[in-house]
């Protein structure tokens, strides 16, 4: 039948009761019917994702009220993640015919928690009874074991229900090269808080919820965790991890690091590395090229005033937003100084003093306001103090231009490689709020920080004892104390952030750490944006810092960075030892 033969609205009225495979077929008949299916994408294509019960909505927990670019794609991403843990299958190169007649893993359905239709009554008899890559399905309950359960073959572990509906309070000791669990709450057994860990194999968790209890992962073993959350002191933890990902998780409430990732990433790797890996690039090229978030605060920022701490904290917005809010702000700070200053996305660095030194200069400059108000004018206005109190800016010219982080990238090649850096833990699209602690890095430990948001929490990152990140495109806010920590001979990336009301500095560098802080946005913080003392070094380069109450950069106690094309507004500045370039 023709496209054309019906309206397209009465197509789409039809088309919205096929199930998800006849789509697809639909899509295979000819390039018209193609387009047609793709225009159901905030339709068809968004009730089959949201009714998807292994996946939540794909922009949560960081804005789920906002809707993604494509449903359509956003349901492909998950389908193609859910089969993560199946592609162990020993690769065929011999010969290409013989992958069309490779056998297919049979796979049988055990149930249980009903005995009804040959169901098991626990979860350990269902699971005695599965086969290789067999799924067992349970139904609603608690399920309780009084002793570890050892996986031993491939299984995949589903709960039936909506979330919540099925609540393991199991131990579980992975001895197979894969396995999956689905729509699962878990709980600690009485005997031990870890309730899932791993040593070699690889484990994928998609939408479950984790209560006061701990998930481990010790390399070459690996973890991808999709939609999950860690709830009342939860917390994952990884050691000599070569690769894990976790994607779009929510971690509250903990008394320590809601994330620990300790020791190098061991040079063993299981099956699952190489597909973690693609995977873990293909986000980070979807990055660079624009089409994720960029974490920002999304409020109306003034530079001449800072943010409390309990400030109402926004969501993260696209590049339009950032951009509309650089333009906001930049008219702000051009009505308050007069014009006259130089504005961030001008040429220079700028560092200005102001607050407590111009107090007792604009109280005289009230007292001859008032005198030529009820006296003799003055021939001409130099011979007040107004002149005084006006900011002597040096002629933009004179200064580089802020550059962005491609251009900064293409002129450090260390820089570089660390953007490209992908190994150890990777968080991305992750939300961190109302804890102690987010991320703990120690011991020649690696991570990526990708697009995630802190809020709330202590301290957002701690990178100590020769520990390496990367950090990009995250929102540090709210925390009680610094933002990121680095102490230690840490180093990393970390750019294009937005660190904002925080009480103590944005970045505290530390005791021979060193890292590379370029494009970043710094302010709103009760003290200082950037301190750096203790042998704490550092690459400073093209950040915007304003509105800070104390200083933009804060250097003391040898500390020894290399600053270079800042922006700073702040109201005191103070540096005992740098390289200001």
């Amino acid at each position: 039948m023709e496209v054309g033969s019906l309206p397209v609205e009465l197509w789409r009225l039809i088309l919205a009761c096929l199930p998800l495979p006849d789509l697809g077929r639909c899509c295979l008949v000819c390039r018209a019917w193609r387009e047609l299916i793709l225009s159901l994408d905030s339709t068809r294509w968004r009730q089959l994702c949201l009714g998807c019960r292994e996946c939540r909505h794909p922009n949560w927990p960081r804005r789920p009220h906002l809707p993604p670019v494509s449903w359509r794609e956003a349901l492909r991403q998950h389908a193609l993640a859910s089969r993560t843990w199946t592609q162990n299958g020993s690769d065929l190169h011999s010969s290409a015919c013989l992958h069309l007649f490779r056998r297919r893993k049979d796979r049988r359905v055990w149930h249980a928690g009903t005995i009804a239709g040959g169901g098991y009554e626990t979860l350990r008899g269902a699971l005695a009874a599965a086969g290789p890559y067999d799924k067992v399905v349970l139904h609603a309950g608690v399920y309780e074991e009084q002793v570890e359960v050892s996986l031993k073959v491939p299984v995949e572990i589903v709960g039936l229900g909506k979330l919540g509906d099925v609540s393991l309070l199991v131990s579980f000791d992975q001895q197979c090269p894969t396995a999956r669990l689905c729509n699962l709450v878990f709980m600690p057994a009485w005997f031990s808080p870890v309730v899932y860990k791993t040593s070699s194999g690889h484990v994928q968790l998609d939408n479950c919820n984790f209560e006061g209890c701990q998930l481990h992962i010790w390399g070459p073993g690996t973890c991808q965790a999709r939609f999950c959350s860690f709830a009342q002191g939860s917390s994952a933890h990884f050691l000599g991890v070569a690769i894990s990902l976790m994607d779009s998780c929510e971690f509250s409430g903990g008394d320590s690091a809601s994330v620990t990732v300790e020791g190098a990433p061991v040079s063993e790797h299981n099956w699952a590395f190489k597909h973690l890996v693609a995977l873990a690039k293909t986000f980070t090229m979807m990055t660079s090229n624009g089409s994720t978030e960029i974490s920002n605060q999304g409020g109306k920022d003034s530079v001449g005033a800072g943010s409390q701490v309990n400030t109402p904290l926004e969501g993260v917005n696209t590049m339009e937003d950032w951009n509309k809010q650089e333009v906001d702000w930049e008219a702000n700070w051009a009505k308050q100084k007069g014009g006259g200053s130089l504005l961030p996305s001008q040429d220079g660095t700028v560092i200005e003093e102001d607050g407590m030194e111009t107090s007792s200069e604009s109280s005289e400059d009230d007292e001859q306001e008032g005198e030529k108000g009820t006296g003799l004018k003055l021939s001409y206005d130099q011979h007040g103090l107004a002149h005084l109190s006006k900011a002597n800016t040096p002629d933009s010219s004179a200064f580089p231009a802020l550059l962005s982080l491609s251009a900064e990238l293409q002129r450090d090649a260390e820089a570089r490689d660390l953007a490209a850096l992908v190994q150890g833990c990777l968080l991305r699209r992750c939300l961190l709020r109302d804890g102690k602690g987010g991320v703990h890095l120690c011991n020649h430990s690696q991570a990526r920080l990708e697009a995630n948001v802190f809020r709330g929490l202590n301290y957002a990152v701690r990178c100590i004892q020769n520990a390496k990140m990367v950090m990009l495109r995250n929102e540090v806010c709210g925390c009680k104390a610094s933002g990121v920590f680095l102490r230690l001979s840490a180093q990393g990336l970390i750019a294009e952030n937005n660190i904002h009301s925080n009480g103590e500095a944005g970045l505290d560098i530390r005791k021979g750490a060193n890292p590379i802080i370029l494009c970043n946005r710094i302010h709103s913080g009760l003290r200082s944006g950037i301190v750096v003392l203790g042998n704490g070094r550092g690459s400073i380069r093209s950040n915007q810092i304003y509105g800070n109450k104390e200083a933009g950069v804060y250097i003391l106690f040898n500390g020894n960075p290399v600053i270079k094309c800042c922006v700073t507004k702040c109201h005191l500045v103070r540096a005992y030892l740098a390289h200001i370039i």
